[in-house]
């Protein structure tokens, strides 16, 4: 792909301070340098994204806070998908650094910030509530959507449940008493068996789809602090990949390591600039 053929788009919704955002108050971004290093995982921590916006208008930058605005960034290929999205989070810092003749905006964003790291909620259930009802019903509460609600036994708290508590805190307690875990990626909350996957159809990774150089073989021992055993993966660059996320199959072939295999994404990281040389994604894939 041609650098030429590179788009980015960011908006920006600014938290009115009122539980609802003023949906009129937004800026979208196009045709200027965007720069961004967007980490995702499936650990329940906040993926991170930092971007850099080259001289934005003097009103613009005004309005940008210090956190708590909605950003949203979309990335890819002009003349293929267009742009798709990458990110969504809450602004945690801002900054502009005069460096002539540039003026360098920097946000900090981290997805469902607002909710996971800032948000205390109550709950009270009566007898034999399902911690399945109780994920829904704080998801509901919150404000997130379920983007995907793996199967599993109905398990149910015999003598009903209450807390109060940061709402991560709660979801944490009742995807464990099903024997799942959780992550939140694009601003929608994902509930996932240990060492499984979403069930959308798996994305192939391949030469013939941009990937870059030769699969790394790995073996991955982090999973032994939270998973059943380490696992075997491979670390895989390719061209920017908007559209796979942590929890994803995907199909990897390389004729060159001679494998051609389904596995899951637990890590990605996205690094593009619409005017530099980076645009790609770094994944970190492990067996089903």
């Amino acid at each position: 792909m041609s650098k030429f053929d590179r788009v980015a788009e960011l908006k920006i919704r600014f938290n009115s301070g009122k539980p609802n955002f003023n949906l009129l108050d937004t800026i979208t971004i196009r045709n200027l340098r965007i720069a961004f290093q967007v980490t995702k995982s499936l650990s329940w921590s906040t993926n991170q994204a930092s971007i850099q916006v080259y001289n934005l208008s003097p009103e613009k930058r005004a309005k940008i806070k210090d956190y708590a605005d909605e950003i949203r960034l979309s990335a890819g290929y002009a003349e293929e998908t267009g742009v798709q999205l990458l990110f969504i989070g809450d602004s945690t810092q801002a900054s502009h650094l005069y460096e002539n003749p540039d003026i360098i905006t920097s946000i900090q964003c981290g997805d469902g910030e607002r909710i996971l790291n800032q948000r205390t909620i109550s709950v009270s259930y009566g007898e034999r509530v399902s911690a399945r009802t109780v994920i829904q019903n704080v998801a509901d509460q919150v404000g997130f959507n379920i983007g995907y609600f793996a199967p599993s036994a109905d398990v149910v708290y015999k003598n009903g449940f209450q807390d109060l508590n940061l709402a991560k805190n709660i979801i944490d307690k009742a995807t464990k008493k099903l024997g799942l875990t959780w992550s939140v990626q694009n601003g929608n909350l994902y509930i996932l068996p240990f060492q499984g996957s979403t069930q959308k159809t798996p994305a192939i990774i391949s030469q013939n789809t941009g990937m870059i150089s030769t699969p790394q073989r790995y073996t991955y021992k982090r999973l032994d602090l939270w998973r059943a055993g380490p696992k075997q993966g491979y670390k895989v660059k390719t061209l920017l990949r908007p559209e796979i996320l942590p929890g994803d199959k995907v199909r990897l072939v390389s004729q060159r390591i001679d494998v051609d295999q389904i596995f899951f994404v637990d890590a990605v990281k996205h690094v593009g600039d619409t005017w530099g040389e980076s645009w790609y994604s770094d994944w970190e894939l492990v067996e089903l």
